[in-house]
């Protein structure tokens, strides 16, 4: 960490990469941690409100559902006790007479009219049974239904055996017998000894006689009908589980699954079975009260899904941290561009020094030789005019490249194109390559697709073609590698000139070698500035690696394009120029 913030130059490239590196890491984790924790809370928080609103929502659906069951039985106490008789004596004071007609609990509907009620009945202090749809006292559950009944009596008939045989399995209802009914209350009390249903009833006394009066819930039907009915009442965008659950312990639970819809309803179904999904998130559990309080409800869903509006928060904080990451991912690999862009331009110095420095050396030692007399044949200084004369040549090339590339980076540069007739481009090549081309035992082939060069025009920069013709032939030359290349047929370099097949309004120069040719990642380099492959410790060969970056900057500034492609043996630089025909 200490060398990370030290104020010390650090001239290694590769202790300059880990500085970036750090500096990037430590960059980067000082903005993602209070961003990922703002994120994370974030997160949290908008779970915890939902939770929190689907607990208050299932806390108002106990509560709807109690007041409802409460509303249940406060609205049979106010039944008649005389309704309870098949019959009842009404007084018409119009008449002065007593009718009989039937009691509203005689009609079978009546019975029926919410899901869970099995009928009402009474009990006399014998224990003599009767229920107001059938107007005769049952003693016995056998016979009571015969093949003669019509569908209304047979259906009176079964509500009244139902209501006979649940009430004969009551020992409370027995024991309240066996007392002479001695408790007197006008408002219904429960009895839940008999599983799965809930008798209410109500000690009263009609023309002076003892009655015990009451009616019978089945509890499941009963309670999944209310509790489905108060579901409908919130809407939840989750599908939600309620899980009945009676005390009894040899009771099966049962649940009730909410599922909400797009149009703002929603759907309840029953079952048996509860998918492990949704208990994933228990959201409440509530006893419901009297006289239920023996079952409990209790709410679950699957993972809760946050609101629009949260994920979109969420989303756009998830988007500013890929940001950030991406942003400093492009900081690190801008820092890295430029911080090799250093390094090579830090080479390309000790390049260009070693470049002149090289051949001053020899042009000073072989001209004092000349200039002091110490070569006294003719031959010898004819050799050393020549060697003085090709090294101020490469010093010549060599500046020009670099002042051409200083031109370039300028706003305004000199490259003016003009249609020049093809048969001068090609005297031109012979007159700037020969020399090089000769002196080191090079051949030099010219191909040419068009019969009469004179008639083609080719848009180029004359200075700008010698020097791209010139750069490209040179690195052919340079490159050429005569210890593993026995083969003298392979030294030589090809111009062929002819119309691109893909643009016919364009001429291509394609310029071929037959070296050792280069491999695909240099390939995909090989026209960025400073670029020189294999490494700076090992090179062999001369360069400064401003050459081909200079060539494609040529060109581009020509309205050309240029492609190298890799031949067997060898490479092939493919120069597109826009051409017409007198």
């Amino acid at each position: 960490m200490k060398s990370l913030f030290s104020d010390k130059c650090v001239l290694r490239y590769q202790q300059r990469i880990n500085r970036l590196r750090g500096f990037t890491l430590v960059f980067l984790t000082l903005l993602l941690t209070p961003i990922s924790l703002v994120l994370y809370k974030g997160y949290t928080q908008f779970e915890q409100d939902l939770l929190t609103e689907y607990q208050n929502k299932t806390q108002e659906i106990t509560s709807q559902l109690n007041l409802r069951l409460f509303k249940r039985i406060v609205f049979d106490n106010a039944l008649s006790t005389r309704e309870f008789d098949h019959y009842q004596h009404i007084y018409n004071p119009n008449n002065k007479q007593i009718s009989r007609v039937p009691s509203p609990l005689a009609n079978p509907n009546y019975h029926t009219r919410f899901t869970g009620l099995i009928g009402y009945f009474q009990l006399d202090k014998e224990g003599n049974f009767n229920s107001p749809v059938w107007p005769h006292t049952i003693k016995s559950s056998e016979r009571l239904i015969s093949p003669q009944d019509d569908k209304e009596m047979r259906e009176r008939k079964k509500i009244a055996l139902n209501l006979y045989n649940i009430t004969a399995k009551s020992n409370e209802l027995k024991t309240l017998i066996d007392h002479n009914l001695s408790a007197n209350n006008e408002k219904f009390l429960l009895l839940s000894d008999v599983a799965g249903y809930l008798i209410f009833y109500r000690i009263v006394s009609v023309n002076d006689k003892k009655q015990l009066q009451g009616y019978i819930i089945d509890v499941e039907a009963y309670l999944n009908e209310q509790i489905a009915n108060t579901l409908k009442t919130v809407l939840f965008k989750n599908t939600i589980a309620v899980t009945v659950a009676p005390n009894r312990t040899n009771a099966d639970n049962v649940y009730l699954i909410y599922k909400s819809n797009p149009q703002g309803t929603s759907s309840i179904t029953s079952t048996k079975h509860l998918d492990d999904q949704l208990t994933q998130q228990v959201l409440n559990s509530h006893a419901l009260r009297w006289p239920f309080k023996d079952y409990k409800l209790t709410y679950s869903t699957s993972q809760l899904i946050l609101p629009l509006a949260a994920t979109y928060s969420l989303g756009l904080m998830a988007l500013l941290v890929l940001g950030i990451v991406l942003g400093c991912y492009g900081f690190y690999h801008l820092g890295v561009k430029q911080l090799r862009l250093a390094e090579q331009r830090l080479n390309f110095v000790s390049s260009v020094s070693h470049e002149l420095k090289t051949p001053l050396t020899s042009i000073r030692m072989y001209s004092e030789m000349l200039k002091s007399g110490m070569v006294p044949s003719e031959e010898y200084k004819l050799e050393y005019y020549e060697f003085i004369h090709c090294e101020s040549e490469r010093l010549s090339r060599l500046i020009d490249n670099i002042l051409q590339l200083s031109k370039l980076s300028q706003p305004q540069h000199t490259v003016e194109p003009q249609y020049t007739k093809l048969s001068i481009l090609i005297d031109i090549i012979h007159s700037k390559v020969s020399s090089l081309v000769v002196k080191n035992a090079f051949q030099l082939d010219m191909l040419n697709d068009f019969n009469d060069p004179d008639n083609v025009l080719v848009l180029v920069d004359l200075d700008a073609f010698s020097q791209v013709v010139i750069n490209i032939t040179d690195n052919a030359v340079k490159f050429f590698d005569h210890d593993t290349i026995q083969d003298k047929a392979r030294q030589k370099i090809d111009f062929i000139f002819k119309v691109d097949p893909k643009n016919k309004d364009q001429l291509c120069m394609e310029i071929r070698d037959y070296g050792d040719g280069i491999s695909a990642e240099q390939q995909s380099k090989i026209f960025e500035l400073f670029y020189r492959g294999g490494s700076e410790l090992t090179r062999s060969t001369q360069g400064t690696g401003i050459g081909l970056a200079l060539v494609n900057e040529l060109v581009s500034a020509q309205q050309g394009t240029i492609q190298v492609e890799r031949m067997s043996p060898g490479l092939s630089m493919k120069v597109c120029f826009k051409y017409k025909t007198l």
